[in-house]
């Protein structure tokens, strides 16, 4: 069929007849399918439909003067914004299944983390606890033996002051009794005496 003004008009007139002439906007491209038909693409200009096309395919055979339109169609261009491809309920369900399955899985790995951390801790922490056990255990004999150490000091410092003591008072005593030994009376002490047995000797 070949591609003439006529027929791109009356592609035209199918896509405004099939939406309105606001809904269709300049001419875009043709493109050849089979033989005898041809698409033609009009600008869309529907609210919402941004980048959207109006296809319309038109159909004429060899011998053929009128041109019949096959079907009128919106398609979305390169640029305009679509809708991801449709996935059957069933392969969605699986999908879900199988998501959360895995997030069971991980919730349970995490779980497991999470009591070996804490074993971990507690085995921390009962080791430090032994450790200050023993070191508290050691301290109180070091404590034990540096209160002993400190009462035989103690002691022997106590009889050391006995033995001093005891030899001062001794040392006095000598001192004393030497001192009687050797102190003498008076000379007027020792006349007076002779005076008095004299006078005793002559009363007799």
């Amino acid at each position: 069929m070949p591609k003439t003004a006529e027929n791109k008009t009356f592609a035209y007139n199918a896509a405004v007849e099939a939406a309105s002439r606001n809904a269709v906007g300049f001419f875009i491209d043709s493109i050849a399918e089979d033989e005898g038909v041809v698409t033609y693409l009009f600008e869309s200009k529907l609210k919402g439909y941004v980048g959207w096309r109006w296809s319309v395919s038109i159909f004429q055979g060899e011998g053929e003067v009128a041109p019949t339109v096959s079907e009128v169609l919106l398609v979305p261009g390169p640029d305009s914004l679509i809708a991801p491809d449709w996935v059957p309920w069933s392969e969605r369900l699986a999908d879900y299944k199988a998501l959360q399955a895995e997030l069971e899985a991980q919730a349970a790995l995490d779980a497991e983390d999470s009591e070996d951390e804490s074993d971990s801790e507690d085995d921390i922490e009962d080791d430090v606890a032994d450790e200050v056990d023993v070191e508290d255990v050691n301290g109180s004999d070091n404590d034990a033996i540096d209160d002993a150490a400190d009462l035989e000091e103690d002691a022997l410092e106590a009889a050391g002051e006995d033995e001093s003591a005891a030899t001062n008072v001794e040392e006095g005593v000598e001192a004393k009794a030497d001192a009687g030994k050797t102190r003498k009376r008076p000379r007027f002490l020792r006349r007076r005496n002779r005076g008095a047995g004299k006078k005793k000797n002559d009363e007799s």
